[in-house]
């Protein structure tokens, strides 16, 4: 399979893109998604997570405009002042071991994008936010958003009935815990001590709880504080630990509840929803840690995913599990007005399998049966963004997805209508240049601020 591995070729702010097919009358408003944009940088190849980012946005209002910049934050600047890496495995050692101690970090800005109270911010997982312009994608600054001391996650989750979106931030071994309400100031919910120095990727929030599912993927914290080369060595799978499992109330948040199991790993949950005291969860479950070696590409060697779902009483402590599918599928999504609340349909990124090619799977909960869209060969897909149409029906809306077409080099959003997507894209935006790979975005519709 082709590498989405490699530079963004040109940077650019809002320019026409070529369609192809028709834009639906009632999708409006702009994509924006982030990734590696400079794998190598100085001479140097960077692991994809380590990576400089990039963010393309896609305004779509009957005709669609394209931009592609760089997030270029105050330590992005600094190295190239210096011309040389001052903040990553490839630093002087040295300077490695400054960073470690004073805990200096570059927020890359790779991985994720908040809309937040008319702002727009570039995440990653260990850094503060980095706030960009809508207009152009020009970078404006690290921000604090007047309260974060440590780490601000990269992934956010917003329940539409709470009017809140929720995320969480890492400072050792302690997790804080955020609320940002569409109206009013951010504020810390809780804190509390994970059972080690953990690498949490993604948490999960209902209407009622937050959730975290700590495995036993613990820093290496000596190889993480000498900054050594290979990134993916600062993490250990501890196969004698369990996956711990904490439930919080957002009504009495310094009300926990543990509950450990045999050990597995989250990368990204679909959704959570409360069904009497248990709460289900639906989410990709992984083996082990090992994907981190190949975060673009899926190995042979490497474990699959696999869609599951979970059943948490906190009452009683108990947890059960099933497999919700065999499809070889991650970055599983639902329309997310159903954030929270209970959903049927997760839409996924499917990967390359002895029988289609990589393209968007549905799976029905409730039917258990799931169906595919193959992107032709050689295109190379992202994650999908759900797009609701103006009514309340979940399955009703647009699927957005960003491929790479190898062959011709370039670079197209897919706009599905997502009941029939597996009829394919009802309209292609055309970039003139291959789109580096992506992993994380969102669509803020237009007319009057909603997050």
């Amino acid at each position: 399979m082709p590498s989405l591995n490699h530079n963004i070729k040109r940077t650019h702010s809002f320019e026409n893109l070529y369609v192809e097919g028709k834009i639906p009358e009632d999708l409006k408003g702009t994509l924006y998604r982030v990734g590696p944009g400079l794998v190598e940088r100085f001479g140097q190849s960077k692991h994809p997570f380590m990576a400089d980012g990039a963010i393309t946005a896609v305004r779509i209002n009957e005709s669609a405009q394209g931009a592609c910049k760089l997030v270029e934050s105050e330590a992005f600047l600094e190295e190239e002042r210096m011309g040389k890496t001052l903040y990553d495995p490839d630093a002087p050692l040295l300077r490695r071991l400054y960073n470690g101690v004073t805990r200096s970090i570059k927020n890359t800005g790779n991985t994720q994008v908040l809309h937040w109270q008319g702002e727009l911010y570039a995440l990653m997982e260990q850094g503060k936010p980095v706030r960009f312009s809508e207009s152009d994608l020009a970078t404006l600054g690290t921000d604090n958003l007047g309260i974060i001391e440590g780490s601000f996650s990269a992934h956010p989750h917003r329940v539409e009935q709470l009017k809140t979106t929720f995320n969480f931030g890492i400072n050792g071994n302690m997790i804080e815990v955020f609320a940002l309400p569409d109206n009013g100031n951010i504020k810390i919910l809780t804190r509390f001590k994970a059972p080690w120095i953990a690498l949490i990727h993604d948490f999960m929030v209902t209407k009622k709880h937050v959730l975290f599912f700590i495995d036993p993927a613990k820093v290496i914290i000596w190889r993480a504080m000498l900054g050594l080369k290979d990134f993916t060595k600062y993490f250990q799978w501890d196969q004698t630990e369990g996956t711990h499992i904490i439930v919080i109330p957002l009504n009495d948040p310094e009300s926990r509840t543990q509950i450990t199991v045999d050990p597995f790993r989250v990368w990204h949950f679909a959704n959570a929803y409360e069904q009497g005291d248990e709460i289900i969860i639906d989410a990709f479950r992984h083996k082990n840690i090992d994907v981190l070696t190949k975060p673009t590409q899926l190995d042979n060697d490497i474990p699959k995913p696999e869609l599951y779902r979970f059943t948490v009483n906190p009452k009683k402590k108990t947890f059960t599990d099933e497999t919700l599918s065999d499809v070889i599928a991650e970055f599983p999504i639902v329309n997310p007005n159903f954030i929270g609340k209970q959903h049927r349909y997760i839409w996924m990124q499917h990967y390359q399998d002895k029988n289609d090619n990589e393209g968007i799977a549905l799976h029905d909960t409730i039917t258990g049966h799931s169906k595919r869209w193959p992107a032709p060969e050689g295109h190379l897909c992202s994650e999908a963004i759900f797009v609701p149409k103006p009514n309340n029906k979940e399955e009703n809306g647009w699927l957005l997805q960003l491929i790479q077409d190898s062959k011709k080099e370039k670079s197209y959003l897919a706009v599905f209508d997502a009941v029939h997507f597996e009829d394919g894209p009802v309209a292609k935006l055309w970039f003139d240049q291959p789109i580096p790979a992506t992993f994380h975005g969102i669509f803020v519709p237009e007319g009057p601020y909603r997050t």
